[in-house]
């Protein structure tokens, strides 16, 4: 399969390692072939775990009525009623991950009861019965500027990576973050999520395989993005107030908005959490605790942006980079 180096994160800083004097990447200027043999490997290493086109990784929640066990329409779009924010225009509300007891409107605060009938709603189509257990919602009610994303932009999935640089949770071979499959028109755990703005939200509708071998920081998958486009994964944009349940491993981006826009977001994260950041996360003032490792700390600290302005270009051969990656991508295509 062919990628150009340039549409990886990845393999772009190996390119440009290449001509920098003080990275020890500059070793392979010069050597084509090395460079063709450590792109193939790892190009072979991320496909294997994209391929799989039957894996459904996100789907929509529209009941099947008169079915013996819960289970949904696959193709039916699922529209729901947003409450009225809870603040003017003008203002912001913002709880993240709080846990509740799943269908215990008492286990709400009163800011958040006004979202228990979209509660009642994924909890009664999941088939693994989530009602009784400690689930997590998120709320996010925010005046958002045009060119900007209110949630995190950048293709991610929500459960990270054993080798993440979150050094705190590489204890646990496999973090979860709702997990999740679908399995015969039944939803089994996983995330729940809507806004009331359409094309805000894009999500992949598949599954990364062993998703902890190929994510980066706090789930990042941009790097596999180009991969995904290739193999003709479905991308879709999400509607204003459709509902989807989607998988932990799921490829999602919050997307920048054309016009300054008050937007809604919701998001339950059901009962199969592995850890719960204290710091990022809202507690419940009720007194409801989460069933997960509660991590104390930044989860930040060690995560460290991309920018691409700062790399390190500052020695160049008589043959520009660009001349040099473009050769180097034709050889691999």
């Amino acid at each position: 399969m062919s990628v150009s180096a340039w549409e990886s994160p990845v393999l772009k800083q190996v390119l440009l390692g290449c001509y920098d004097e003080a990275s020890p990447l500059a070793l392979f200027r010069g050597h084509t072939d090395v460079l063709m043999a450590i792109f193939n490997a790892i190009l072979d290493f991320w496909t294997f775990h994209v391929t799989d086109t039957s894996s459904v990784g996100m789907m929509q929640c529209t009941p099947k009525v008169g079915a013996p066990v819960p289970c949904v329409m696959p193709g039916r779009r699922k529209r729901v009623q947003f409450p009225p924010p809870w603040s003017s225009h003008d203002a912001s509300f913002n709880v993240n991950m709080m846990p509740f007891i799943m269908g215990d409107v008492s286990s709400l605060p009163p800011s958040c009861v006004r979202y228990h009938d979209m509660i009642l709603h994924c909890v009664h189509i999941n088939r693994s019965d989530e009602h009784g257990k400690i689930g997590y919602l998120t709320i996010h009610e925010s005046t958002v500027e045009a060119g900007t994303a209110q949630r995190r932009p950048g293709l991610h999935v929500e459960a990270a990576g054993r080798s993440s640089s979150i050094g705190f949770v590489t204890t646990n071979p496999d973090p979860v973050w709702g997990g999740g499959f679908f399995a015969q028109n039944c939803i089994h755990g996983g995330v729940y999520m809507a806004s009331t703005v359409a094309d805000s939200c894009g999500v992949y509708n598949m599954t990364i395989r062993d998703h902890h071998m190929v994510t980066g920081a706090l789930g990042d998958v941009e790097h596999l993005r180009p991969l995904l486009e290739k193999l003709n994964h479905k991308y879709v944009l999400l509607q204003a107030n459709e509902l989807i349940w989607m998988t932990d491993r799921t490829p999602h981006e919050s997307l920048p908005l054309l016009a300054t826009t008050f937007r809604q977001y919701f998001r339950l994260v059901t009962s199969g959490v592995s850890h719960w950041y204290a710091d990022h996360s809202t507690p419940n003032p009720l007194g409801i605790q989460p069933n997960a490792t509660v991590i104390h700390g930044n989860k930040l600290r060690n995560v460290v942006a991309q920018d691409d302005s700062l790399a390190p270009i500052k020695v160049w051969p008589l043959v520009t980079a660009d001349a040099r990656a473009t050769e180097i991508t034709q050889m691999l295509e």
